[in-house]
């Protein structure tokens, strides 16, 4: 037993565990002292008092890099005539001889003259056009400079100098605005209600059948659809009438379509010497290729017709094609393509085809390469590829090589249409003809029906009967049939017929035809039968 002493000893240590006393570390630092905190108490508190008072002045300050305000300059001309004319800028890139009157429209070319102001133009029909002029304040000096830029450009590139002017912060107001013959300009977005507000509703440029709506709910004037919640204007006019409101008010950004002018090449190699050989030709005109296979890849781009101008100078005689005074002799190589390309190698061999066997008027001093039109390059492979024609590249290349040999005139091509009556299913149309154009010969996608062979005639055959059997040549023998055409029923000539495979002894194979809507009864005339084509 332990005495009271030695108890109250023990108990005044504190009892500390095997595992406890594992854990607490060999050496315990010193503690500071309260005196010793106090500065770097302070000294934190500074810091954070200056910090909340610098975020306060920043919050109260103005902000020095703001978010620039669109304002948008919009030119309506209310008797633009919809002519097309010369394209100046065109023009003055090239020589005389090389004019190719590329036309434009007339709002085309005000465009034209408005990119000295601002890169971002968009078109709105063939009598008005919208630029962004908000960022150009600063280096023209305000809005009126830009004015005067305008109507000085517009008076020299134009006679016509009636038309409006308005600006607004967004496209749609300020295009409402000139073409209500309203010239104000609105540079604050919280002044498009006041200022809006007396324009009719049948101005707006919207669907006639929702200006009938809005006149039949009394809704003559702006300010009474500001009056109105756009949920339920929404609701009761449509969704393409709200989004215009709301485009019209600043509430919803619209995305216009960007105007670009029309990319034009042009350029021109110049000899020291006369070139009278056809590979002196060649390897000028190899050059300026390769100089146009590289501005293709560059802007992404690709065409379809070249036009090389040989220069024979003044000592070139005999056939010309284009004369512009003087004795100077100039003669136009065009080379085309059917699928747009922007290969040089392809070119060069199309243009070579064609030089060869040519007779030249003389010496050639300078070749002239001019090429107008052009398509965005899109590369073969990718999703769009299943949709595209099987046709190998080889095979188009074979035939813009017989194209620049024989000419575009003599290749053509097989068309095919969405038609029952056999002569009308296909047409024969020029080898150069853009894809774009098939789709509108044809219409809808059409397949090739294998029942009928390729080679018709036109018109077609009759077929005699001897010894009540068909002879074309030799007697003939039905091998599948019958498959009856009945169709344009509705015009004057219908179509019906029962078509049959048939033979002769010379192992041809025939695509005949009894025409039952000129068969007299069940007999079998002479007139009734006809042979239509043939089976390759």
């Amino acid at each position: 037993m332990l005495g009271r002493r030695q108890s109250r000893a023990l108990a005044g240590k504190p009892r500390v565990s095997t595992r406890a006393g594992n854990r607490l570390p060999v050496s315990l630092p010193e503690q500071p002292s309260a005196q010793q905190n106090a500065p770097k108490k302070a000294q934190q508190n500074l810091q954070h008092k200056a910090q909340r008072q610098s975020q306060q002045n920043l919050r109260r300050a103005p902000a020095t890099h703001r978010k620039r305000t669109s304002l948008w300059y919009a030119l309506y001309f209310p008797a633009l005539p919809d002519t097309r004319i010369a394209d100046p800028h065109a023009n003055a890139q090239t020589k005389p001889h090389t004019k190719q009157h590329d036309e434009i429209s007339l709002i085309s070319l005000v465009a034209q003259q408005c990119q000295q102001i601002s890169d971002y133009i968009s078109l709105d029909g063939n009598d008005a056009l919208v630029l962004e002029v908000g960022r150009s304040l600063r280096y023209f000096g305000g809005l009126k400079s830009i004015r005067q830029q305008i109507e000085s450009g517009i008076e020299t590139q134009l006679s016509h100098t009636n038309f409006v002017q308005a600006v607004a912060p967004n496209a749609s107001a300020s295009l409402l605005l000139a073409r209500t013959g309203q010239q104000s300009v609105i540079a604050r977005p919280d002044d498009l209600r006041s200022r809006l507000g007396s324009i009719p509703t049948n101005a707006l440029a919207i669907d006639v059948r929702v200006r009938k709506k809005l006149a039949n709910c009394g809704l003559f004037y702006l300010r009474d659809i500001w009056r109105l919640p756009l949920p339920e204007m929404r609701i009761r006019f449509g969704r393409h009438f709200s989004d215009y409101i709301e485009s019209c008010l600043g509430l919803r950004p619209g995305l216009r379509q960007r105007w670009q002018a029309k990319p034009v090449y042009h350029d021109s190699v110049d000899s020291d010497h006369g070139l009278y050989s056809t590979q002196q030709i060649i390897n000028v005109c190899e050059k300026l290729l390769h100089r146009l296979e590289d501005f293709l890849k560059k802007k992404h781009l690709c065409t379809d017709q070249l036009m090389f101008v040989l220069d024979y100078g003044s000592s070139g005689q005999g056939n010309s094609d284009h004369d512009t005074g003087g004795d100077t002799r100039h003669e136009n190589i065009t080379v085309n393509v059917r699928k747009a390309e922007r290969s040089a190698r392809l070119f060069l061999l199309l243009l070579e085809t064609q030089l060869t066997g040519m007779n030249f008027a003389g010496e050639v001093y300078a070749i002239t390469l001019h090429v107008t039109h052009f398509t965005l390059f899109k590369p073969d492979g990718g999703v769009q590829q299943k949709t595209r024609g099987h046709d190998s590249r080889d095979g188009s290349q074979l035939l813009d090589t017989l194209a620049a040999k024989l000419g575009s005139h003599a290749v053509q091509r097989l068309l095919l249409k969405p038609d029952y009556c056999p002569e009308s299913a296909t047409r024969m149309v020029s080898y150069l003809t853009p894809p774009s154009e098939e789709s509108l010969l044809t219409g809808n996608s059409v397949t090739i029906n294998s029942h009928n062979p390729c080679w018709l005639l036109q018109p077609p055959r009759p077929l005699a009967i001897r010894n009540q059997q068909l002879h074309y040549r030799s007697p003939l023998t039905l091998l599948r049939g019958p498959r009856r055409i009945e169709t344009r029923w509705w015009q004057e000539q219908g179509i019906r017929r029962d078509y049959y495979v048939a033979a002769n002894t010379q192992g041809n194979l025939l695509w005949v035809y009894q025409d039952l809507a000129h068969a007299g009864g069940a007999e079998q005339n002479s007139t009734a039968w006809y042979l239509h084509g043939f089976f390759g």
